[in-house]
Parts: C-alpha cells; structure tokens; sequence
C-alpha cells in the first residue's frame, strides 16, 4: 500500500521540465516514451506506441505526413492522458536514407595557462562538424540537388597536445584537436520530420541519426573498445554502426528490411500487405497461423512453411546487410553483431546473417530493453527489441539539450541549428544556409577608356553596407547569439556602375562661334566613339576609343552644318575659300551651291535647276528652293531662331515627323519640323 502512494506521489511531481519526451517515427510504427532522469538511471513514466493506417512512410522516408502527424498526434495524446500535463517539445531521430558520413580533424592553439572544460570541448567538435559539412558541399560541388542537414556525430578521438587522449576536460594544454564522424542527411529528410512535428506542436529539442540513438542505448562506452556492429532492423531500413578502439567508427544504411520479408509473403499466400504483417509477427511464437487470403479464403499455415517461402527473401536481405557491415569495417566481419528493431525478429535471420560473416550463431543476438544499462520501466508494454531506439532518443537528448541546438529567428524564419561555445551572426548565417553574397557590398564597376589618346578611368559608386540588427539593436556579424535570438538582417546595396559620355568632357574643348549665311552659329566640338560619330550622350563602354575634335576649318564646319563640299563652295567675307582654311571666331560664312551635274543627266546646271519642296517647320508652311535635295540644316537658310529664349543649360531641339533628328537628316515634301531651345 505505502509502494502504491509513493508511486503515485512520484508521478504527481513529474513535469515537461524534467523529463525527455523521445519519438522514434519508424516505417510501421510510432513509439514515443517520456523519461526522467533517476540517480545513474533512466526511468520510463510513459510510454505509448501506434501503428500507421495505411503505409505513409517507405524506406525511413516520411511520404504522407499529414498521416504521419495522425499517428503522432495518438501517441502524443495518449501520453499527456497518462502524464497529466502537456508535451511541448520532443527529440526526434532520422532512419539512414541517403545517409553521408564525412571524418574530420581539427586542431587549435589555447593558452597554457586554461583549464579545458565542456565549452571548450564542445566549441571544438563543432568546428570539426562545421569542416565536415564544408568537406561535404566541397565535394558535391554546384550539381548537388539539394543541401544536406547533419543529423548527429559521435566523437573518435580527443587530442591535446598531438597526443590522443580520451577526455580533454580539466586538463591544461597549448594545443587540442578532436577526430569527428559526422552524418548528413537531405534536407527533404529532415524537413519532413520537422513538417510532421509543427502539425501536432511539437518543437524539436534533439535530431539524431538511429543507429546513433540504438547505440548510445545498447553499446555503452567500456563495449566500444571491441569491434562490434550494431543492426538497426526497421520495417523500411537496416540502419548499421560500427566500433571500435573505444569509439563509433563508421555509420551506413541499407534500404532493406522487414518490410520485403513482409512483401514476399504477402506475393506468395496471395495476402493484402497487413495481413502478411500479421503472419510475419507470429512467426515467432512457432504456432500454426490462420488467416484469410484476399479471396476471403480461411488459410492455415504452419511456421515452418513460412519460412520456407521466406527463405530467399531472407538470405537476400542477410546478403546486402552483411556486404554493407563488410564494407564499413574494413572488409572483415566484426567480432559480435547486436541487433534491435522489429524486422530482425523472424526466426534465422541472425543466424542466416551469423553465417555470411563467418561468426558462431551466438555472437549475433537480438537485444531488447533488458539489456540497456540503467533503465528502468514501469511499463513492459514496449520491452523487445523493437522499444530500444526510442530509448537511445532520449538518451542522446540529455546529453545534447542546451548544448547542440539553438534557436534564432532570421528575418522571420525559425531555424533550430547547431551551436558552437561562441555561436555569432556569421555562424548562424552559414549554418541557416542565408546567402552570405547579401551581406558582401561591392562597389559599382569602373569605367576605363581612352579619350584623345589619354587613358582615363571613372570609379564606380560606393556600396551601402549590410546592415545586422539583434533583437532590434545595432549589431555586426560578430555578434553572439542566445536562445530565441531576432537577426535581422538589410541586404548590402551595391555602388552604382560609372558611366560617361562624351559630352562629360565636350567642355574641356573649344567651340566655334560664326556667321553662317547671314544667321549665328556656334560648332561645337564633335564627338567620336571608335572612329563614329556620335551624340554627345552616347554612353561609352568600357574599353572605348574615344575622340572629341574641335571645329577648326571650313572642312570641318561644312561637315557639321551638312553642307556637301561636293554641292556647296565655302565663302568667308565674298572670298571662296579651300575646304582645309582654318577659321576664326565671328568670320562671316557663306556656303553656295555649285553648278552641278544632275545624276543621270549629261550637261551642267544651274542652281535655279533645282528643285523646290514646301515643308512645316514650328506649324509654319515655309518653301526651300535651290537645291537638287535637301537636309535638315537647310532650313536655317530660312528660319532664324531667336537667340533671347536661350538660357544657361539650354539645348537645341531637333524634331523631324515627331522624331529626334540630327542636322544631316534628309527632309522631303511635306515634312513636319519643329525647331526651337530645351
């Protein structure tokens, strides 16, 4: 009686603070258990387990998660009716699919005179986890399909001082390295986890890998001396590790198991898939099995009959597990095999996997709950193998929470990361995968170019820095973080490119006021961009040629007016002159059609010869007369404008039929001209 109230007084007292709430989301099925720490031991208060309604999870990976959430969400409700209080956060595990492991070595100087303690330590794994995931994207390079998550990693050696050593804390050196084994998985793995858990509310406190979780359960540390492997047999995965010189060397995953022994009996008694499930967790027992066949047919079977169709499919799936277990240790069997989960529980699979590795029966055994070290269940409910990774869950979690995961919201989106001794902005911005060219300001691209044979350049504007806030404050990259952290982070502007035109520079250069038939001209300098004309606002590339030539001659003024030195002669004071006739400022010009020989005509004509065309120039009708053609400057003979309207900045304006026009432009009868100043 007094055992009874003690019992219950104790379970009163539990509370979400003070226990682990561990979910192990296998193919089949979910198990979730709440534990307490007890003195040395774990105690399992609760403990619940489900079955999926239909299959929404195929080989580890979670496909249907709003399914998947139903389950959980059973079990999590069942655990709360039992606990008496809400679960709010829960550590979770990742089966092997699409597994990578990456080893990685770091060392570091510290100063001789500290004592290394647990944040030192494991400041140091996380920079070796940090190299490894970096040894992973450097591999994968630019074609990988998506980024990978590390999932856990366990701890080969320590070092100090170039010696390998087993515990750095409280020891006093100038030099510490670690040996790490990281695991990675897809993010589309671990996103659907996370997916599945924000459906039931549930917040993420630890992620591992199984075989990690299996092993920290039923591997503790004084058997990793040996060369032992551990098989994780789920319905959808055959998750290994393997130790050895007192730690996990290698992990790897085979995306076999229980589920084809399922399959091929199902195939073979014509059996929807669970009754086959149904078949296959009796074989155990050794009894005959009744059961009906999708027909509706009654079928009797015996064990032994089973397992004959079975044969195949087992020693296939003891093939590939056993290739795999080869492959990680080095191509030679280990010296015991431990297994857990439910799909090693048909009978001779050990022994089928104890003969492909050469081992006696007895070194490859199944391991339930009974032989986890300091565990202590009130419950049996959940006490075979199959219960014994959801207890490595929980195990793993204590010994990580605080420690490994952190969570900061950036610019709005929670991330759960791992974290190092001194997590910054830059750390958690690497690790959240932001990126970091945003925060990279570059200055605006220079413009080179060559002007009248002088090389120039025109530096690009300056950048705008990123600018990082924490919790609404002023900060820098450097910043450390905390727990619940707001980064908020104002991307880097970039400077403007440089850019130029020819006109920038037009005002280093003369130009040249004349009279031009009886009306004021001013030639202004002419711009040329690799040997063309061009506008003064023609931008110049990078590279350019630029020329700017001053009008100095009768050649050149004629060139600008658009005056044809094949139809017109040049006339300064009544006095004709030769094209290459420097000028001078205020010379009074003229420029006179020439007697011409009309094309296809044999005989020479007069200007009166030519022909007269009536166009509109600002909406008045105005006759140019003299002239076999005409251009746009023509009309300057004709109409004056009127010099008061020009103001500092001003410009001409040039338009022919409502388009910008250049003063050589062809005009015809008709056109619509509109002159005046800008």
């Amino acid at each position: 009686m007094f055992e009874e109230e003690f019992e219950k007084l104790a379970r009163t007292q539990i509370k979400e603070d003070s226990t682990i709430f561990a979910l192990d989301i296998g193919t089949r099925t979910v198990i979730g258990n709440v534990a307490a720490v007890s003195g040395a031991s774990l105690r399992i208060v609760a403990q619940s387990i489900t079955e999926h309604e239909s299959r929404a999870v195929f080989d580890g990976q979670i496909h249907d998660i709003f399914k998947v959430a139903q389950a959980v969400k059973r079990v999590k409700e069942d655990l709360e009716a039992k606990l008496g209080f809400k679960l709010k956060k829960v550590a979770i595990a990742a089966a092997g699919r699409s597994l990578k492991t990456r080893f990685a070595h770091i060392e570091q100087e510290i100063g001789e005179d500290i004592e290394i303690d647990h944040l030192i330590c494991r400041g140091l794994e996380m920079d070796a986890v940090k190299e490894a995931h970096r040894q992973l994207r450097e591999e994968t390079g630019e074609v990988r399909e998506e980024e990978f998550y590390c999932v856990g990693y366990t701890v080969v050696s320590y070092y100090l001082n170039s010696y390998s050593i087993t515990s750095l804390a409280g020891h006093y050196g100038r030099n510490v390295g670690v040996d790490v084994l990281a695991t990675f998985l897809p993010n589309s793995v671990v996103n659907s986890l996370y997916s599945v858990l924000s459906r039931v509310n549930l917040e993420p406190i630890s992620l591992t890998l199984e075989p990690i979780a299996a092993a920290s359960a039923i591997i503790p540390d004084n058997y990793r001396l040996l060369n032992l492997a551990l098989l994780d047999i789920g319905a959808g995965t055959s998750d290994i590790a393997i130790t050895r010189d007192g730690a996990i060397v290698a992990y790897g995953m085979v995306p076999l198991a229980g589920d084809e022994i399922t399959e091929a009996l199902a195939q073979d008694f014509l059996a929807d898939f669970n009754t086959a499930e149904y078949i296959k967790r009796r074989l155990a027992g050794g009894e005959d099995i009744t059961f009906h066949d999708i027909m509706g047919i009654e079928r009797k079977i015996t064990c032994p009959e089973a397992l004959e169709v079975l044969a195949p499919s087992l020693d296939s799936l003891a093939a590939r597990i056993t290739e795999e277990i080869l492959r990680l240790n080095g191509n030679k069997s280990p010296k015991s095999i431990f297994c857990v989960g439910g799909g090693g529980q048909v009978p001779t699979f050990t022994g089928r996997v104890a003969e492909k590795l050469g081992l006696s029966p007895d070194r490859v055994g199944l391991r339930g709950r009974k032989s986890i070290p300091g565990l202590l269940v009130e419950e049996e409910a959940i006490s075979g193998p199959e219960g014994v990774t959801v207890v490595g869950i929980a195990r793993v979690a204590l010994d990580s929470v605080g420690h490994n995961f952190i969570t900061i919201n950036i610019n709005d989106k929670d991330y759960r990361l791992f974290h190092s001794r001194e997590l910054t902005v830059f750390d958690a911005l690497g690790l959240a995968d932001y990126n970091l060219g945003d925060l990279v300001g570059k200055n605006g691209k220079d413009l080179r170019f060559v002007l009248n044979g002088e090389r120039k350049v025109i530096y690009g504007g300056l950048c705008k820095p990123a600018e990082v806030y924490i919790n609404g404050e002023t900060a820098n990259l450097k910043s450390g973080l905390k727990e619940d952290d707001r980064i908020t982070i104002v991307k880097a502007v970039r400077g403007e490119d440089a850019s130029a035109s020819p006109g920038d520079f037009t005002g280093q250069y003369r130009s040249l006021s004349v009279q031009v038939n009886g009306s004021d001209e001013v030639a202004d300098p002419q711009c040329f961009i690799n040997g063309k004309k061009v506008s003064p606002d023609r931008s110049i590339a990078d590279g350019d040629r630029v020329e700017i030539r001053e009008v100095e001659d009768a050649a050149g003024l004629a060139e600008y007016m658009g005056y044809s030195p094949d139809y017109y002669g040049v006339f300064v004071e009544d006095k004709e002159v030769s094209a290459d006739s420097r000028l001078s400022g205020g010379d009074k010009l003229e420029f006179r059609l020439k007697e011409q020989t009309v094309p296809g005509a044999g005989a020479p004509v007069s200007p009166a010869a030519g022909k007269s065309i009536e166009v509109t120039v600002n909406d008045e009708k105005i006759v140019l007369s003299g002239k076999i053609s005409y251009i746009f400057v023509d009309i300057f003979s004709v109409v004056n404008l009127d010099l008061s309207e020009i103001s500092s900045g001003s410009k001409i304006k040039l338009v022919h039929n409502g388009q910008s026009a250049g003063y050589t432009d062809p005009i015809e009868e008709g056109d619509v001209i509109e002159v005046g100043w800008e």
